[in-house]
């Protein structure tokens, strides 16, 4: 816990601020292996600690900083709805829009927000009047006791880089510095006593990146009490940025966080602020009034997640021998082939995570594949697939290396950029013609870019002549799909990049 500005106060009000991140759709405990520190979590349990707190405090704002609909099974077959049961019913103040919030589309995410009818802060999102979110605003005014409390909330700029633009609509995403200026412009003329950001950002410690601006920010706007963050799945429970308060949440429910502000209304001055993560473990009763709401959800969730997909014959594991090439990166993409039809894909672990040997079930395939990722297939010719394979290249030896399916190539790490891969050709070894062009299938995150870590993938893609198809299939789906046809499974890693070091030219084999 953090305190500053901490003095006596002949008229203090206390005002506390309650918030949750990167919830994901968790209303109930984490797999034990997902879970941090032997905690449990969940949105159940941090309900209990929630209503516990407004029972003793009368001065309590609850906000969510976003990612709050994708990620369990629950929410994924209510496409939203049970978390929008849940905010309700604890009667949130403030929900902020993070990029997975879009990962069903921006109509659908428009229908969820009508339904909460709760505040939506959405500084950082610009858009034509006919096209905004409903109940949004830039920031939250609470007058409470006196005290003029202005919560900015604001989302993340690269979200275009994660999404498709039909999932986005006409939404725009300003950069971060800029949103703040305007948003800030506006919140000033109420004259806020305490002034909070919550932002679906964090913080990191060796500095920013597109998506995390943090020290940017609290440089730019000393005026800020307190940043609130999310995204980055830290618990950050206080620590000074720039002489302002942060604190985050961590994810997945696994925290509740809880900001106390002290304000004299005598001399109109903020006196201290103290941050604390209040953890969230199994010592926690869920509360019986949110389960009851939510039970009938739960219960098809639990059905739906034991569901028989197969068997296999041996553990299915995502350690890769090669780069790139795991058991789990092969089932995954020829899933996807199976499923599009594409003579090959481009796809990496998820997950560190496998399949057990034996019976497969739904629970097993949402370890393996996490996100609601859809498929996009293109046509492209030879010296375009090497040139998505050279900006490959440069992840060689890091998580962010994607495998292969359908297709082998030579890869020099050593050599130039532009030099490292030659020799593609089908994985039955038939070369590639110079001028054909064969359906290469990526998943719609690459097919964004990846967060800007594939933009030239994106432009080849997009090229008019390579035909693009975007499809509505989600990958989790095509590898349940592969399961049930192919039990019982035996799958091993296929080749793909075969790593030379010597030296060489990018070469196409064909005529």
């Amino acid at each position: 816990m953090l305190a500053v500005l901490a003095q006596c106060s002949a008229r203090e009000i206390e005002i506390n601020i309650l918030h949750t991140s990167d919830l994901h759709g968790h209303l109930e405990p984490v797999a034990v292996e997902d879970a941090n520190e032997g905690k449990t979590g969940g949105l159940l349990r941090c309900a209990a600690l929630i209503n516990g707190i407004r029972a003793q405090a009368t001065n309590v704002v609850l906000i969510d900083c976003g990612d709050l609909f994708q990620g369990s099974a629950e929410s994924y077959l209510t496409r939203g709805e049970v978390m929008v049961k849940a905010v309700k019913h604890l009667r949130y103040d403030a929900l902020l829009v993070g990029n997975h919030e879009f990962d069903w589309g921006v109509d659908r995410l428009r229908a969820l927000y009508l339904k909460a009818e709760i505040p939506v802060l959405t500084a950082g999102i610009a858009a034509p009047e006919n096209k905004t979110l409903p109940w949004s605003r830039p920031f939250l005014v609470r007058q409470i006791d006196g005290v003029k409390l202005v919560i900015i909330g604001l989302t993340n700029p690269l979200i275009p880089k994660w999404q498709r633009p039909r999932q986005l609509d006409a939404l725009q995403f300003p950069a971060t510095l800029d949103a703040l200026r305007a948003a800030l412009a506006e919140a000033r003329k109420v004259k806020p006593d305490i002034l909070v950001l919550a932002v679906h950002q964090g913080w990191r410690q060796w500095g920013d990146d597109q998506a995390n601006e943090i020290n940017s920010i609290a440089k730019a706007f000393p005026d800020f009490d307190l940043i609130i963050g999310a995204h980055t799945h830290q618990a950050v429970e206080a620590r000074e940025v720039n002489r302002i308060v942060y604190t985050q949440a961590g994810y997945y429910g696994l925290w509740l966080g809880k900001v106390c502000c002290g304000f004299d209304s005598e001399r109109r001055k903020l006196t201290r602020i103290e941050a604390r993560l209040l953890p969230v473990g199994a010592d926690i009763s869920p509360d019986a009034a949110l389960e009851k709401t939510v039970a009938d959800d739960l219960r098809t969730a639990k059905s739906y997640l034991r569901r028989k997909a197969g068997v296999a014959e041996n553990e299915t594991t995502s350690a890769e021998k090669t780069p790139g090439q795991s058991p789990v990166q092969t089932l995954i993409a020829a899933a996807i082939a199976e499923a599009s039809g594409a003579d090959a894909v481009f796809h990496g672990n998820l997950t560190a995570a496998g399949l057990p040997s034996g019976t497969v079930r739904m629970s097993d395939v949402w370890r393996i594949v996490p996100y609601e990722n859809t498929i996009g297939k293109a046509w492209l010719t030879p010296e375009e697939l090497i040139e998505i394979l050279e900006e490959n290249s440069q992840y060689y030896g890091k998580s962010q290396f994607r495998g292969v399916y359908g297709i082998t190539y030579d890869l020099n790490p050593r050599a130039k950029p532009g030099e490292r891969v030659s020799n593609l050709c089908r994985s039955d070894g038939r070369p590639i013609k110079d001028h054909e062009r064969i359906s290469f299938a990526v998943n719609s995150y690459d097919l964004a870019s990846a967060g800007g870590r594939f933009p030239r993938l994106r432009e080849i893609m997009e090229k008019p002549e390579a035909k693009l198809e975007e499809t509505d299939k989600d990958t989790r789906e095509a590898v349940f799909d592969y399961l049930k046809k192919h039990s019982p499974l035996d799958i091993q890693a296929v080749p793909g990049a075969i790593i030379n070091s010597r030296g060489h030219k990018s070469v196409v084999r064909g005529q």
